[in-house]
C-alpha cells in the first residue's frame, strides 16, 4: 500500500500540480468578498507554505527561490521562458543562461534583457516601453 504522502504526489503530479502554481496562485490571490483579514492570511499562509516549503529548505534555499523569482519577473518574456524551459534551481544559474541568451542573439543587433527596456532593429535605439 502506497503511503500518503505518495498518493498526494502522484495526484499533484498527474493535474500538473507544481510549486510554480503555487507561486502563482499566491502572486494572484484576491479578498474574497466578506473574507476576514484572518481568512485571507490563512490562505496567503497555505499557499506560501505549499510554494516554498519552508520546513523543508533552509533560508539560504528560500533567499534563492525569492531572488529567482524576481530576476525571472524583470527580464524580457521571451528570455524568461527560454530560462524557465530549462529549469534553472538558482537565480546564478538563471543568470548564466541569460548571459548564454544575448549571447546567442547578438549577432541579430542590440538586445536588452529588460522586461521594460527594448531596441528598435530598425534604428539601433533603446526604447523604453
Amino acid at each position: 500500500m502506497e503511503e500518503p504522502t505518495e498518493v498526494k504526489a502522484a495526484i499533484l503530479a498527474k493535474y500538473e500540480i507544481t510549486q510554480d502554481i503555487y507561486r502563482q496562485r499566491f502572486r494572484a490571490l484576491e479578498v474574497y468578498p466578506g473574507e476576514t483579514p484572518r481568512e485571507l492570511y490563512v490562505r496567503l499562509k497555505e499557499l506560501f507554505s505549499k510554494w516554498v516549503r519552508p520546513e523543508q529548505k533552509s533560508v539560504k534555499e528560500i533567499s534563492e527561490m525569492m531572488i529567482l523569482e524576481q530576476f525571472l519577473r524583470m527580464v524580457n518574456t521571451e528570455m524568461e521562458v527560454w530560462i524557465k524551459e530549462r529549469n534553472p534551481k538558482t537565480a546564478e544559474e538563471a543568470a548564466q543562461l541569460a548571459e548564454i541568451f544575448i549571447s546567442a542573439r547578438r549577432s541579430r543587433g542590440p538586445c536588452s534583457f529588460s522586461r521594460d527596456q527594448h531596441f528598435s532593429r530598425k534604428s539601433g535605439q533603446l526604447l523604453h516601453w
